[in-house]
């Protein structure tokens, strides 16, 4: 026998080819993101040990924790939801929070989601240790205010972009005598009819409350200094219009409910035509194509006109940078509610609060009964807790200016083992569904796993080389788009400049054709003692269990793919 031959025998393990070694993930967060991971992991991955911890008392995530008057998803709700669970009983075309937050409740108790979410309990850091290739996670036991340590083989971040929200930074704001409420923490309890309110922020949030709280208000005083851009109805906006001839939100009738209801292929290809709309339209963010300066033209109009009764808005809001250059906002009824008697719009910068109301720097004091902020969340994307990786480096050192947060196709981060992300740098596809993002990640990370489980890998570890090859395509991608115009944006980490950290380069299709196949080259593996003499130890006696055990001795012949047949004589 050859020598070099001699140094690859090993102690044939007794197992077969596809028993895979028990594994152990901790996944942080349980929106759709953890959510979808508690549903699919376990039925992709064997001999799976799974826990989910989430922080708040239920599922849901951003559609758990804001409940402002308003809130609703500028997606149709036909195209923001799973693949795997189409509901058609929406009440609207735009969903309302309250609905999507019940969606996830009953996907999640459907398929067996509670059994592995510990709710509650918020992860409060994680560290690698190399010498054991395990996670310990500190998790803070919300309920009872004490704190342990958990470990895992992978560790999942399914936190979310935006949902670290904080207070804006505005002089004597701490010393309003009145109720003061953000919208992110919302307060049910604060009485808004008939109440002088001041609304500060123009992003989604306050799009969303002004034209809900106009009707019911006796005044409302609506802080918002940014340009921005109002579009012509909605997303998938042929829909919206042929729903509604404004273009906005539209309630499905009584018929077409039962309609979907009874026939599901019915729904599926509304749906199906709903999700198209949303799809196709991804050259919108290419500058200079026909279709963003088209949408440009369409915008412009249309918000002068809304606004014509108040053209000094129009002036003030009016933008200098092409659509979506930072997330557009359709805001149904928004522009409508601004040209209200009982609603005054307000550019001027705010100097102080004081206890009764907000003075601007022109020096007019407005007194108001309630204020509102809707001014967002922490955009720098810097982790919510500390992450340790190999050699002590952080993920915030990595990430924190002067660099800037990247993974490898948005999962893997730098010196980070078997930790992987969902929504991570450059993870938000510009167009299309976030859930088929989602789902796609979820199917790419347990290909992974399950990998490393099934071939006797110890450790999974994206190389530098591919990292910042990734970083080099988004880079070289990017100028061709909108988003590296000059606009204040949280695809940039807040700022008018830089680069896009947020979006993906491509459609949400695009990101799930990256996904599909993930390339094994460009990862390090490090391997466990089955494998670690000859790398085809994994293999066992190379019989599968079912025919060890005589349980499933012909799995092939189950859901074959059949290739089409050619009739070569026509």
């Amino acid at each position: 026998m050859p020598s070099e031959v001699k140094d690859y025998l090993f102690e044939l393990p007794d197992k077969a080819i596809d028993d895979t070694r028990k594994v152990r993930v901790i996944c942080a967060g349980a929106g759709f993101s953890g959510v979808c991971a508690a549903i699919r992991l376990p039925q992709r991955i064997p001999n799976l040990e799974l826990v989910v911890y989430e922080k708040n008392a239920d599922v849901g995530g951003t559609w758990f924790e804001n409940r402002y008057p308003g809130v609703a998803c500028d997606i149709p709700s036909a195209a923001y939801q799973f693949t795997f669970d189409s509901w058609s009983q929406w009440s609207e075309l735009y969903s309302a929070g309250h609905e999507i937050q019940a969606y996830l409740q009953y996907v999640a108790k459907k398929y067996g989601a509670y059994r592995y979410i510990k709710t509650r309990h918020q992860v409060a850091g994680a560290t690698w240790h190399e010498d054991t290739a395990t996670w310990e996670v500190l998790v803070k036991d919300l309920a009872t205010g004490t704190t342990f340590t958990d470990t895992c083989d992978f560790f999942l971040s399914a936190t979310g972009i935006l949902n670290d929200w904080h207070w804006p930074e505005i002089p004597g704001l701490k010393d309003f005598k009145g109720p003061i409420v953000h919208s992110a923490d919302w307060d049910d309890s604060i009485e808004l009819k008939d109440k002088r309110i001041a609304l500060i922020g123009g992003g989604s949030s306050g799009i969303q409350i002004l034209p809900t709280l106009q009707p019911i208000a006796k005044h409302i005083d609506h802080y918002n200094r940014s340009q921005m851009w109002i579009a012509l109805g909605g997303f998938a906006g042929e829909e919206a219009f042929k729903r509604n001839p404004t273009g906005g939100n539209s309630k499905y009738t009584a018929e077409e409910l039962e309609n979907f209801r009874k026939d599901p292929d019915a729904y599926f290809k509304y749906r199906a035509y709903v999700e198209a709309m949303l799809n196709v339209v991804h050259r919108v963010t290419w500058s200079d194509s026909d279709l963003c300066k088209m949408s440009e033209t369409l915008f412009r109009d249309s918000m002068k006109e809304k606004l014509a009764r108040k053209p000094d808005v129009f002036a003030s809001m009016n933008p200098s940078y092409p659509p979506v250059c930072r997330r557009i906002t359709p805001g149904p009824g928004y522009l409508e509610a601004i040209c209200e008697p009982n609603v005054e719009f307000i550019s001027q910068p705010i100097e102080t609060v004081t206890e009764t109301g907000l003075r601007t720097t022109d020096g007019k004091l407005r007194e108001v009964d309630v204020v509102i902020t809707a001014t967002g969340f922490d955009t720098s994307y810097l982790p919510r807790y500390p992450v340790t990786g190999r050699n002590g480096v952080t993920l915030e050192s990595l990430w924190a200016e002067p660099r800037y947060p990247e993974a490898y196709v948005s999962v893997w981060a730098e010196s980070m083992p078997n930790y992987m992300m969902f929504l991570g740098p450059n993870g938000a596809p510009p167009s299309g569904s976030t859930i088929l993002a989602i789902e796609s990640q979820t199917d790419y990370i347990s290909k992974c796993i399950l990998k490393c489980v099934r071939e006797g890998y110890r450790t999974m570890a994206v190389k530098q080389d591919a990292l910042k090859a990734f970083s080099g395509y988004i880079d070289s991608y990017m100028p061709r788009t909108v988003y590296t115009k000059p606009c204040k944006s949280w695809f940039k980490r807040g700022k008018s400049e830089g680069r896009v950290v947020a979006l993906f380069p491509g459609s949400a299709n695009g990101f799930r054709k990256m996904l599909e196949h993930p390339r094994w080259e460009d990862f390090v593996f490090t391997s466990t003692s089955d494998t670690a003499v000859n790398p085809f130890g994994w293999m066992g006696v190379t019989m599968t269990r079912g025919e060890m055990d005589e349980t499933d001795p012909t799995p092939y012949l189950r859901d074959i793919d059949f290739p089409p047949v050619v009739d070569e004589s026509a």
